[in-house]
């Protein structure tokens, strides 16, 4: 147990200032998250060192497409979530409290080292709920040259992105459930929270992509795919990559797998209207795992699932009409 950073007093209360539910807790209680205790007037976090994941993955799992192609990043996740999506893929940890010993921030900075990661990834659950730690290793892996990633459902603090900018951050998938009825029908939240964050690191420098995993007759209408693509294009930008991805049933979920056929009917509607990189996740072999350059159309990174195939961009440049790419190369 750690004291918790991000926090005031107010009253008999604390607010915790993770998070955009700025949760006001009693002396005794706990956040929506269950991670971040009042205790004795000072808020405290139970999740600090405590990891229930960790393994060399891919970048491309998570999915970063312009984040260095073809490189591995030493993931790791911790317990519980912000959110309480009923069909989270990662339940098991997302809806558990943390247990086991403790880690150090060494630790992951070294499986990378030993495995020959580029980056370290915090993925999973709600990464920013190991807040705390991921400020050192974030910290230490910059020190020793590593670049530094996270996988998010975006609705920390704009205060928490600063500080995690401030160390090192370099590179933020965003998980973007859907449009606003998505959001507070089943979330309890706001999706501008989100596209707030969105925005901001992109002003901070940080490489940002979306993935919107389109779950069947929740989020695969044309109304709440209208709201993404407009949030993305008045929030990110044409050029910042966005990934709709297949959902299957999982946790309390059991509506069937998305309909490849409004995939690709998202694709064209975010193409429609100027998004320039649009990927399909979680279709292995289609087409639009791969990369085209938004100026000539020529293939540059042609992808199977998770592996690299082929890549022909040059210094950060189409190989054949030189126009420059949006990412990290």
């Amino acid at each position: 147990m750690k004291e918790a950073r991000l926090y005031r007093k107010f009253g008999d209360h604390v607010v915790c200032q993770l998070c955009h539910r700025f949760c006001k807790i009693k002396e005794g209680g706990c956040g929506f998250c269950r991670i971040r205790r009042n205790i004795g007037g000072k808020l405290f976090t139970i999740s600090y060192g405590k990891i229930s994941f960790i393994e060399s993955r891919p970048i491309e799992i998570k999915p970063f497409f312009h984040f260095k192609p073809g490189s591995t990043s030493m993931t790791f996740a911790g317990y519980s979530c912000n959110f309480e999506c009923p069909w989270c893929q990662n339940w098991m940890i997302s809806r558990a409290l943390p247990s086991g010993p403790e880690i150090t921030p060494e630790f992951i900075t070294e499986k990378a080292f030993e495995n020959r990661d580029l980056s370290v990834c915090a993925s999973l659950n709600e990464p920013t709920l190991l807040f705390e730690f991921l400020l050192e290793v974030f910290r230490i892996s910059k020190q020793r040259g590593l670049l530094t990633t996270l996988v998010s459902n975006g609705y920390m603090s704009v205060l928490a992105l600063k500080e995690l900018r401030k160390v090192g951050l370099d590179a933020l998938k965003v998980d973007v459930k859907g449009g606003e009825g998505v959001y507070s029908n089943y979330l309890s939240a706001k999706d501008r929270n989100v596209w707030r964050v969105v925005n901001k690191a992109l002003k901070l420098g940080i490489h940002v992509e979306i993935v919107n995993l389109l779950v069947t007759n929740v989020s695969d209408s044309e109304d709440s795919l209208r709201e993404v693509i407009e949030n993305h294009l008045n929030f990110a930008g044409a050029d910042v990559p966005i990934h709709f991805t297949r959902y299957f049933p999982a946790y309390l979920f059991k509506e069937r797998a998305t309909d490849i056929q409004k995939l690709e009917m998202a694709v064209e509607m975010a193409k429609k209207e100027g998004i320039e990189f649009v990927y399909i996740g979680n279709v292995p072999g289609h087409r639009a795992e791969n990369t085209f350059c938004p100026n000539c159309g020529k293939l540059l990174i042609r992808r199977f699932s998770y592996k690299v195939l082929d890549n022909r961009i040059k210094d950060g440049r189409c190989s054949y009409c030189n126009e420059e790419l949006y990412g990290v190369w």
